[in-house]
């Protein structure tokens, strides 16, 4: 089986072909398929053969018929349902039998029929379920004259590990390509490699066979052969282990990776837990259970309880809070900015006790906010949390199962635009999407780091959070990141260097010595970088000068890229 283009011949076909010397070429497919140019290079020297129909069931039954003149057995796949084609070609050819397609939603045709007595079948094998191939199109079959039966699995890799049974126990290699393969040469190329060889076909996820499929194999003591290109099927798949042996294999392995990360850093403790978002859903947790002051990162709880208020319908995004800003424009400031104003006004505004049950209630079960009055600075209340529980939280973020799809695109738009990005983003390619919320805090002990990040690469998701005890540097958090990165995607060159000069001013703006909307010490030009220091919901504390200047947040955008 060789593949062209409609109007061409790749370079490596022909090559091919050359080297093959056949006598004849077939030619599968309609002229809007592969052009009557391309049949004619093709068949310069020898014979060809076009096989076309007007559909897939009629291209079907004249392939069979030109293929397989005497099939005593054929396997049937839906038209609806072709992802189980491969493994009814592969089994077909491998065992001297036939494959057709057929229109399962309707009884069987009469040009099914026909193509069925013209090879001699008299055994039916549905490769599909009964929503392809339902009870009815095999009573129908029946009343035919035919033996029906239908090979088990849930999806395609699970009908290629009931196929196996249908080889003879001699074979030597299981052939494996990619189960995500929507389009692309793997699946073809293997199929017809499993059915030139007679041998079993596989399907496997990036990094793993299912466990089923890996105990098939090793059952059946065949060696693996991989067909497919490696960003669809990486290492690990050529060792024919299952699922969970892999992850296994992989989290210890990243255990070791971080533990080696702390003791590089070991002037201060950290607890660290990395979540996988899909893929073989890795999980590790390195002191993740302990409960410790998580600074600014216990906002990523309150922006949750706001969200859910307005999905409760008790409030919106254009809700005033006796601040005067509006409940969206503090979820901006407090995540964006980090501001601690806006993190006090949306805890009360959702009522502190009552957002403390809700984090209990979502499993959250080391997680709470100390108590203070209505009003005053939730800060230092006395608030703790996991590692564990912001990786939770943040994992569902990302899985939409936190909040519904609008709030869970703004939620990570603020996360991803926000400004100090020193921690968990530096330690991180420029190529890798990174949804952050860091915080520091100064405790009895010194200056604790931490930081929370949703992770994306073109290959991985991934949550990570590190929480460091006072001591911890935002370089070991940066080592951390790096590390874990790596372990999903390999390792990479130089980290982004995301400033710390957050913002710029985009106009001549006037700038306040000694507090907010205190007398006007003078002007910053417009286009000044700046290094955000602190804030008070709308207005801004930047370094100037030696010294400090207050600004107001309509006069400065983001410094930083993204």
């Amino acid at each position: 089986m060789l593949l062209v283009d409609t109007g061409s011949v790749p370079a490596a076909t022909a090559s091919e072909i050359t080297r093959l010397a056949p006598d004849r070429i077939v030619v599968m497919g309609s002229r809007a398929a592969v052009s009557d140019a391309v049949v004619t290079r093709l068949s310069a020297g020898r014979t060809s053969v076009r096989v076309d129909a007007g559909t897939t069931m009629s291209l079907s039954q004249k392939a069979l018929v030109a293929a397989t003149p005497t099939a005593e057995t054929v396997y049937l796949v839906d038209v609806r349902q072709l992802a189980a084609a491969p493994v009814a070609a592969a089994t077909a050819a491998a065992t001297g039998s036939g494959f057709l397609v057929v229109e399962g939603a309707r009884p069987p045709s009469p040009g099914a029929l026909a193509t069925l007595r013209a090879v001699g079948a008299r055994q039916i094998v549905f490769m599909n379920g009964t929503s392809g191939l339902p009870t009815s199109y095999g009573n129908a079959l029946r009343s035919e004259g035919f033996t029906v039966a239908r090979l088990a699995g849930a999806d395609r890799a699970g009908i290629a590990d009931s196929a196996t049974a249908e080889y003879p126990s001699t074979t030597t290699r299981g052939v494996v390509t990619a189960s995500a393969e929507a389009t692309g040469f793997g699946s073809p190329a293997a199929t017809a490699l499993a059915a030139t060889t007679g041998q079993p076909l596989y399907f496997s996820g990036e990094r793993c066979l299912s466990d089923a499929s890996a105990a098939v194999l090793q059952r059946r003591g065949d060696k693996v052969l991989v067909v497919g290109p490696t960003a669809q099927l990486r290492a690990e798949v050529e060792t024919g282990k299952g699922c969970t042996a892999v992850r296994t294999t992989r989290q210890d392995k990243l255990r070791s990776s971080l533990q080696s990360a702390l003791n590089r850093n070991s002037s201060s403790s950290y607890t660290a837990t990395v979540r996988e978002v899909g893929g073989l859903g890795e999980t590790v947790s390195m002191g993740g259970a302990t409960r410790r002051e998580p600074a600014s990162m216990m906002k990523l709880f309150a922006a949750w309880g706001t969200y859910k208020r307005i999905e409760r319908g008790a409030g919106s995004l254009s809700t005033r809070l006796g601040s005067g800003l509006t409940v969206g424009e503090c979820l901006r400031e407090m995540i964006w900015m980090s501001d601690n104003s806006c993190h006090t006004d949306l805890v009360h505004w959702i009522g502190l006790s009552q957002l403390n049950r809700e984090i209990a209630a979502a499993g959250y079960s080391r997680t709470a906010y100390g108590q203070v009055l209505r009003g005053q600075d939730v800060l230092y209340a006395g608030n703790r949390t996991t590692s564990d529980d912001l990786t939770n939280l943040l994992k569902r973020l990302e899985e939409g199962r936190l909040l519904n799809a609008t709030h869970t695109r703004h939620m990570l738009n603020l996360m991803h635009t926000q400004l100090f990005r020193s921690r968990l983003p530096n330690g991180l390619p420029a190529s890798a999407y990174q949804a952050s919320k860091p915080g520091s805090l100064w405790v009895s002990g010194g200056l604790l780091q931490a930081d929370s990040a949703v992770v994306r690469s073109s290959s991985s998701r991934f949550v990570v959070t590190v929480i460091g005890a006072p001591g911890a540097s935002k370089a070991g958090i940066r080592d951390i990141a790096r590390t874990v990165y790596s372990h999903f995607n390999g390792s990479f060159g130089a980290a982004v260097t995301h400033s710390d000069l957050h913002v710029r001013t985009v106009r001549n703006t006037p700038w306040y010595r000694s507090s907010a909307g205190g007398a006007i010490a003078g002007t910053i030009p417009s286009g000044t970088p700046l290094q955000v220091s602190d804030s008070r919901r709308h207005w801004y504390k930047v370094h100037w000068r030696g010294g400090y200047a207050w600004l107001y947040y309509h006069h400065v955008r983001t410094n930083l890229r993204y």
